[in-house]
C-alpha cells in the first residue's frame, strides 16, 4: 500500500502542475503548443514539439529513470522522501521546457526578421528568377549559402531559363556572352533550337569529334573559362550535333568559381552566415549557462524566472536535503541538454540538405560536450 500511496501522491502532484495557467502545459497551453506545431510546417526556424503529453515523454519521463535511481543511492532519504524528490523534478521539469522554449524561440524569432530583411534586399534578384524564394525560407537559405550549388542543382532541373538568368544575375553580367552561346546551342530562353547538321547541308554520314570548344569558344565577354582538362566531355558523335548535358557544361569549376566568387554571392553568403549563425551562438552561449548551475537556486537565477517544484525541496530531512538537490539538479540539466540539443536538431532536419545544417551540427556538437 506504500508503493501505490507513491504513485498517487507523485500523480496528483504532476496533475495539479500541468492543469495551472502559468507555465504548464494543460489548459490553455495546449492550443500554445498545437499553433507551434503547426507553424513549423511554414519556417525553419524556432522549435514546437507538439502536446504537452508528448514533451513530456521526450524531456521528463526518460529522466524520471536517472533521478529514481540517484535517490535511490541516497541511504538518507526515505521512500516518502525519494517520491518528494521526484514529484519535485517532474514538477520542475513541467514548468521548465516552456520556460526553455519561449527563450529559444524569442532567439530565432530575430534570425527570421534577419532573414525577412535579406529577402528584401535581395528582392529584385528573386523576383526576377524565381518567386519561390519569397515563400520559402529554406530554399532561400540553400540559395544564400551556396548560389552555385542551388542554382545548377534545384533550380536548373526546375528551370534552365531561370537558372542562367539567375547565373547572369549573381556573376553581373561579367560571362553574359558565354551564356548566350549556351542559350543559342540548347535552345534555351524561348529561342528555335539550333538546326541540325542535315539540316544546314552538312553531310550526315560523316562521324566527327564534338570537343566542348565546339559548342562555347574560350574567352566569351572577357571571361576565360579555361576549358582544358574539359578532354571529359569530348565525345565520338555518332550524330553531327550530339553534345554533352547541359547540366554537365555548366558543372565546369570555372562557372561553380565565376558564380560563388562573385562580389554578389560573397555578400550574400555572409549576411545569410551571419542571421543564421548569430542566434546559434546565442543558443550554445544560453545552454552553457544553464548546464553550468551549481544549484536549483542558481539555475532559477540564470533562467530569470522561478521555477515550481524546488519548494518540495523543503519537505525533505535537513540531512538529506543536499543530497536530493544534487540529484534533482542532475536529472534536470540532463533534460534541459536534451532539449538543447533535440530542439536545433529538429531544426537541422527541417533544412534538409542545406549547406547551412554544418553550423548546426558544430553547435549540436559543442552542446554535447558540455
Amino acid at each position: 500500500m506504500g508503493r501505490l500511496a507513491d504513485k498517487v501522491l507523485l500523480k496528483e502532484y504532476v496533475q495539479e502542475v500541468l492543469q495551472e495557467d502559468d507555465g504548464g502545459f494543460g489548459g490553455g497551453d495546449s492550443a500554445y503548443w498545437d499553433l507551434a506545431m503547426a507553424d513549423a510546417t511554414q519556417n525553419p526556424w524556432g522549435v514546437s514539439f507538439g502536446s504537452g503529453d508528448q514533451l513530456a515523454n521526450i524531456f521528463i519521463k526518460p529522466f524520471t529513470d536517472v533521478i529514481q535511481t540517484a535517490v535511490g543511492k541516497t541511504k538518507e532519504l526515505s521512500q516518502k522522501g525519494q517520491t518528494l524528490v521526484k514529484v519535485a523534478f517532474e514538477t520542475l521539469a513541467t514548468t521548465l521546457i516552456p520556460v526553455l522554449t519561449d527563450s529559444y524561440n524569442e532567439i530565432f524569432a530575430k534570425e527570421k526578421e534577419r532573414m525577412d530583411k535579406i529577402r528584401q534586399e535581395y528582392a529584385e534578384v528573386y523576383q526576377a528568377n524565381w518567386d519561390a524564394f519569397k515563400d520559402n525560407d529554406v530554399q532561400l537559405v540553400s540559395f544564400l549559402y551556396d548560389p552555385a550549388r542551388f542554382v545548377l542543382g534545384k533550380m536548373l532541373k526546375k528551370s534552365p531559363d531561370v537558372a542562367l538568368g539567375l547565373i547572369s544575375t549573381i556573376t553581373g553580367g561579367t560571362i553574359d556572352k558565354w551564356l548566350d552561346k549556351v542559350k543559342e546551342e540548347y535552345g534555351i530562353g524561348g529561342g528555335e533550337p539550333p538546326r541540325t547538321g542535315l539540316e544546314r547541308g552538312e553531310g550526315g554520314g560523316k562521324h566527327r569529334k564534338k570537343n566542348i570548344e565546339d559548342i562555347i569558344p574560350s574567352g566569351y565577354g572577357g571571361y576565360d573559362m579555361g576549358w582544358s582538362g574539359m578532354e571529359g566531355l569530348v565525345r565520338e558523335a555518332e550524330e553531327p550535333d550530339k553534345k554533352p548535358p547541359l547540366e554537365q557544361v555548366l558543372s565546369n569549376p570555372k562557372v561553380v568559381a565565376a558564380i560563388n566568387n562573385s562580389k554578389m554571392a560573397q555578400k550574400m553568403k555572409q549576411e545569410a552566415q551571419a542571421a543564421v549563425r548569430e542566434p546559434l551562438q546565442q543558443v550554445f552561449k544560453q545552454a552553457q549557462a544553464v548546464l553550468g548551475a551549481k544549484s536549483i537556486q542558481d539555475l532559477q537565477q540564470k533562467l530569470g524566472k522561478r521555477l515550481k517544484g524546488a519548494e518540495q525541496l523543503q519537505k525533505i530531512d535537513p540531512k538529506a536535503r543536499q543530497a536530493a538537490e544534487q540529484a534533482m539538479l542532475a536529472a534536470t540539466k540532463k533534460s534541459m541538454k536534451a532539449f538543447y540539443i533535440k530542439s536545433l536538431q529538429q531544426q537541422a532536419q527541417k533544412l534538409g540538405d542545406n549547406a547551412a545544417v554544418k553550423d548546426y551540427q558544430s553547435v549540436i556538437s559543442k552542446i554535447k560536450s558540455l
